[in-house]
């Protein structure tokens, strides 16, 4: 039930803000409520504040003691989209604040807000001249910067794992005071954008998957455009993911490779390429048969394991990486190693229907995906990856993707584990059995986020309007409960949650650890305001 002063903030928030500011029409938030899976929240309103106005929407909340939920653009799909973890929240968008600053061109820095998003940042800095690179996700382009970063996400170029390149943050307490983190806390500081430890204790890692306060913006370190780009792609017709993993690891202490290199299984490309087979799902044969999936990895060419990365330096440094790629796999059985440069994607391009023809292959349907791959390994955001999350739905959209309001199901676990083969196998093997004995098919793309540590990403993925009987948002639920129990028995911890396990997690936690937190909440927010739930939970006795 809505608190007893719901009422009068949001008369309070409507005298302050324009009409479309404030959302409150049954439409809109009942869309507002909608996930890619089943959980329940209320979202009493929504609100959309310009920057000067979000010090008075705070205190709005504080004399009413109206719990606030804050997202960035609302597109956390598969994690929880804009839903609060704990429900009668008014929501709290970010989305206006959209200002790029104090971009340093020589040094690569510059400033973003909490609402600028992946295409607007990539936009910048081609006007710019073009002379960086943002680090850009597989979601949608039109996902925030700053919503992504603080949740520790990555990508793929040098600089894949975003929070390592933040040189300080600006942040708005629950009482309206602002807050500029490391060096920026001094003003006039001229390292400020360039010397992340700053002076003292630093407040910076208080902020990363916290409640503790609203981020307005982050200070960021961007790539340098590089003299040379080439992508690779590997793909193996054997189960060689220990070999992989081994050897992909052993090239980046190496120094060779700089980017974050992706490993994909075939449940993790196909859905890039098509849609679950429409007489399987017709029959309501789920998970998809080894027969089938046989016939579609010939049919595209889809490896047992295939890997994305990309080469970034000098002409020299991308020549010696190339040569040491080649020897490392050249003794692989089974596997083909190639490389794409932009005049390569271009020549397919150019022969698309020649190479068709050729290869017997659908090379427009190839070539929607492998260019947003080639492209996003350079920066450049798209939204074509969002059709991989409609792999169980009858089609797709005509038009925008709209996974909450077209009832994709989509669920993500990520774990983190040492970058060696024996954690990949152990973690491919939990998913596996997991994931098929509920029906899914077990998506998994392992990440070597560093010379030292792999991400494990697992898409459950179904369709929440399926009319075939079946309750799918149970049943992922409950495989999504089965396979955290499994992993954590395991030792394989996420790096990241969904809206649902946030108390899960705590439950496994050191409880003194989790104590310190909750007593820091009570500094910050003591009336537990801002985003109740989120990553600092009240543990259970």
């Amino acid at each position: 039930m809505p608190s007893n002063g719901f009422s009068s903030a949001l008369s309070a928030w409507k005298q302050l803000l324009a009409d479309d500011q404030v959302i409150d029409d049954t439409a809109s938030l009942t869309d507002a409520q909608k996930a890619t899976f089943a959980y329940s929240a209320k979202v009493l309103a929504i609100l959309h504040p310009e920057k000067d106005q979000l010090a008075e929407c705070l205190s709005i909340a504080r004399q009413h003691k109206q719990k606030l939920y804050t997202v960035s653009s609302g597109k956390n799909w598969g994690y929880g989209s804009q839903l609060p973890v704990s429900g009668d929240s008014v929501i709290l968008n970010l989305g206006r604040l959209k200002k790029i600053s104090n971009y340093d061109k020589k040094n690569g820095v510059v400033t973003v807000e909490a609402g600028v998003t992946q295409a607007e940042l990539a936009t910048f800095l081609r006007q710019q001249g073009d002379h960086h690179w943002m680090d850009c996700t597989g979601s949608s382009a039109s996902c925030s910067v700053v919503g992504n970063t603080v949740e520790r996400g990555f990508g793929h170029t040098a600089y894949g794992e975003h929070v390592k390149y933040v040189c300080g943050l600006e942040v708005m307490l629950i009482d309206g005071r602002v807050i500029k983190t490391g060096l920026h806390r001094f003003g006039s500081a001229k390292a400020a954008g360039v010397y992340q430890p700053g002076l003292g204790p630093a407040l910076d890692g208080l902020f990363f998957q916290s409640n503790l306060g609203v981020v307005l913006s982050i200070t960021l370190w961007l790539m340098p455009k590089p003299e040379n780009f080439l992508a690779f792609y590997i793909s193996t017709e054997q189960d060689m993911l220990e070999d992989i993993v081994e050897s992909l690891s052993k090239l980046k202490r190496q120094g060779y490779l700089t980017s974050l290199p992706h490993i994909a299984n075939p449940f993790r490309v196909l859905p890039g390429l098509q849609q679950y087979p429409a007489e399987d799902a017709a029959s309501s044969i789920y998970p998809l048969a080894p027969k089938r999936l046989q016939q579609l990895r010939n049919h595209w060419q889809v490896g047992v394991w295939n890997v994305s990365g990309a080469l970034y330096g000098t002409k020299e440094q991308v020549k010696l990486a190339k040569s040491a790629l080649k020897k490392q796999f050249r003794h692989f059985k089974a596997t083909q190693l190639n490389f794409v440069s932009d005049s390569l994607l271009q020549a397919i391009e150019k022969y698309q229907w020649l190479l068709s023809k050729l290869l017997r292959r659908d090379m427009a349907r190839v070539l929607a995906v492998l260019k947003p791959v080639h492209l996003m390994m350079k920066g450049q955001p798209s939204d074509s990856f969002l059709a991989s999350a409609y792999w169980r739905m009858p089609e797709l959209p005509e038009n925008e993707y709209r996974l909450d309001q077209d009832g994709v199901g989509l669920i993500w676990c990520a774990v983190v584990a040492p970058a060696e083969g024996e954690h990949a196998r152990r973690i491919e093997k939990t998913v596996t059995d997991t994931l098929t004995s509920f029906d899914f098919e077990g998506g998994i793309t392992f990440t070597l986020l560093s010379e030292r540590c792999l991400d494990a990403v697992i898409s459950i993925s179904f369709n929440r309007h399926s009319t075939d009987n079946i309750d799918w948002d149970q049943k992922a639920i409950a495989c999504r409960s089965q396979l955290y129990k499994s992993l954590l028995q395991d030792g394989y911890f996420p790096y990241r949650l969904d809206i649902s396990m946030m108390q899960y997690l705590a439950e496994h936690s050191c409880p003194e650890y989790e104590q310190v937190l909750q007593e820091l909440k009570h500094i910050f927010d003591a009336n537990n305001l801002l985003s109740p739930g989120r990553y600092i939970t009240h543990r259970k006795v």
